[in-house]
């Protein structure tokens, strides 16, 4: 998968912001601290790049639990039933 990742093109904040919903200022504010996966070619200010494949990655990561989901999960795990 590193490999198909060298040669995904980058994406512009325009293109995360349509993938996402997020403002850019939103966006720019979870680049500055760094909870969203992103490149700077010129090290510090400047441009902001990005891969689509992380982006997805970054949505599908923050996915929050449905009250049932993580009570099957606690009954699972009180009666030994996951490791």
């Amino acid at each position: 998968m590193e490999k198909e990742k060298k040669n995904e093109p980058y994406i512009r904040i325009d293109k995360v912001e349509e993938i996402t919903s997020f403002s850019p200022s939103y966006i720019y504010k979870l680049v500055h601290l760094k909870k969203i996966p992103h490149y700077k070619p010129t090290g510090g200010r400047g441009k902001v790049l990005f891969r689509e494949s992380e982006i997805f990655e970054y949505i599908n990561r923050t996915r929050q639990s449905a009250d049932y989901e993580v009570s099957d999960k606690a009954d699972s795990l009180l009666n030994g039933e996951l490791q």
